[in-house]
């Protein structure tokens, strides 16, 4: 039998866009016109000839064609195409696989040999789309389960990935990746994912943190060959278990609370119209002790004219209540962090001069000085003994103030433990001017949880964390965007980690502050 000689110009090419062009072999070269049509085919095309009757295309899973997939018969093209090469389609073929393609001419009775064989691939399919996302603390403290909807067709699994900021690919201004950024996946059957502990700890969100995971869920289809993957669009948040107080523990309510030390921060609202409102706050939660921010000395017993809150505190019923200091620390520095305490609740056993600086930490502020007044308590009703810290850090949301904020942080850490030598528990409640979303590494809270503080935030009970702490005068207030706000103001725990209760507290207009007060429900170590 006379072989048929092939063309010396190039004999066939096959199509497929997501590939990188291949080496040619035998002629054979790629071409990006017709992979858009679907990801189970692949085209293959050849030089035309006039003298040609007809063709034979096989294609393998093998190179030596010792398992053919399938041998397709195509006649020659009646009149030669615009492009000088006649094409076919090889269809029913699986999506993100490698495949051999060869191909030889037929005249009448006579067959060419076949020409080299080729790889070729086609494109991953689309996964199918998710349609719903959702998310539940838990089971256990410290754990998110993440769960979604989704059909799972042409899906290998589902990456999910996470940080404490938020991120977007290919979103101007927004980073592709958030800080502290993880990844977790799961099989492609899979419709929920539990982090534990240790994941949302790596993650940034671990128990204690008080902090939120931002996470994108998407459906990734990963062939041999090829890849694809489809998002979820919204960006979601995740919310950590917390744990409650050790059992057996001796309860007691603390809060914190920026009064704002402005006379009148909005029209026709002054302190001394605030401060009857501010104390009614206080009583409808009655706390054993609160972390005043911006409470100066006028503002507790006002000198010039109208009551300040020690009158509003004993007309709501709550005339016990007394500062741990109510002086300026010196004749430059009034100071405006102050430690309120009800002595019927707890006694303050410290000694500390109210006529010098004493019984407090000196905070660095860019050459200024701030100082956490601090105190030492025993509990009237189990005889527990423990310090109380109050703190107002340097305000603004730039990366420098974020690190000087964490500076100040530390020294509170440090300072506390060079007075607490008899390792006490030590309970905090401030304005920290940062959150998980502030530019920065909100150095402030990394500070305090880097050395074992407890956020309460992480309590077995999480009220109104939607909103920010922070309200503006603004009602009604409006949830955060992002599903959790930004918590400048905390209460924080050393050696008595959980809480029971942890709740921000919304009162509506007219808002004694421009600050929410923060309360948590605790448990003093017994012993």
């Amino acid at each position: 039998m006379r072989r048929i000689a092939l063309a010396a110009a190039p004999v066939f090419a096959l199509l497929a866009a997501t590939l990188p062009a291949l080496p040619a072999q035998s002629a054979i070269g790629l071409d990006s016109a017709a992979s858009a049509l679907g990801a189970k085919f692949v085209s293959v095309s050849w030089n035309w000839n006039h003298d040609d009757s007809g063709y034979r295309v096989q294609v393998s899973k093998t190179k030596d064609f010792s398992s053919v997939l399938t041998t397709r018969k195509a006649r020659r093209d009646s009149s030669r195409p615009p492009s000088g090469r006649q094409a076919t389609v090889i269809g029913h073929l699986h999506d993100a696989s490698y495949y051999w393609v060869r191909v030889r001419k037929v005249k009448g009775n006579h067959k060419s040999g076949w020409t080299r064989p080729v790889r070729v691939a086609t494109k991953a399919h689309y996964p199918d789309p998710i349609t719903s996302v959702a998310d539940t603390m838990g089971p256990q403290p410290g754990e998110t389960t993440i769960t979604w909807q989704a059909a799972g067709g042409y899906t290998d699994f589902y990456r999910i990935e996470t940080a404490l900021t938020p991120f977007a690919a290919n979103k101007p201004g927004v980073p592709d990746h958030g800080r502290n950024a993880r990844v977790f996946t799961a099989p492609g059957d899979a419709r929920s994912l539990t982090l534990t502990a240790a994941q949302t700890a790596d993650a940034g969100a671990g128990l204690g943190s008080g902090q939120h995971l931002f996470f994108r869920i998407t459906a990734v289809r990963k062939g041999e060959a090829d890849s694809q993957s489809r998002s979820y669009g919204p960006l979601q948040y995740a919310a950590i278990a917390g744990a409650g107080a050790a059992p057996n523990s001796a309860p007691i309510r603390v809060a914190s609370y920026n009064v704002h030390v402005a006379s009148a921060d909005v029209a026709d609202h002054p302190w001394a119209a605030r401060a009857p409102l501010v104390a009614a706050n206080i009583a409808a939660q009655h706390p054993a002790i609160v972390a005043l921010q911006e409470l100066v000395p006028a503002m507790w017993t006002n000198k010039d004219g109208g009551p300040g809150l020690d009158a509003a505190l004993t007309a709501v019923g709550l005339g016990g209540y007394t500062l741990t200091r109510d002086t300026s620390w010196d004749a430059n520095n009034p100071e405006d962090a102050r430690i309120l305490y009800d002595p019927s609740q707890v006694q303050m056993l410290s000694r500390c001069d109210a006529m010098k600086p004493s019984c407090a930490i000196t905070v660095p502020d860019g050459g200024d000085v701030l100082v956490a007044p601090y105190a030492l308590f025993q509990d009237r009703a189990s005889g527990e003994q423990f310090w109380f810290v109050s703190a107002h850090l340097s305000h603004g949301n730039t990366a420098d103030l974020d690190t000087l904020r964490g500076q100040q942080a530390q020294a509170i850490v440090d300072g506390m433990a060079a007075v607490n030598t008899q390792h006490l528990p030590v309970i905090l409640g401030g304005d920290l001017n940062s959150s998980q979303t502030s530019i920065g590494q909100d150095a402030p809270h990394q500070a305090f949880t880097q050395d074992g503080w407890f956020d309460t935030a992480s309590a077995a009970s999480q009220v109104h964390l939607e909103y920010n702490t922070m309200n503006g005068y603004a009602s009604p207030e409006v949830p955060s965007n992002y599903g959790f706000g930004a918590r400048l103001d905390a209460i924080l725990t050393l050696g008595m980690p959980g809480a029971t209760r942890f709740e921000e507290v919304i009162t509506g207009g007219p808002y004694p502050s421009d600050h929410n007060m923060v309360v948590a429900d605790l448990g003093l170590p017994t012993s």
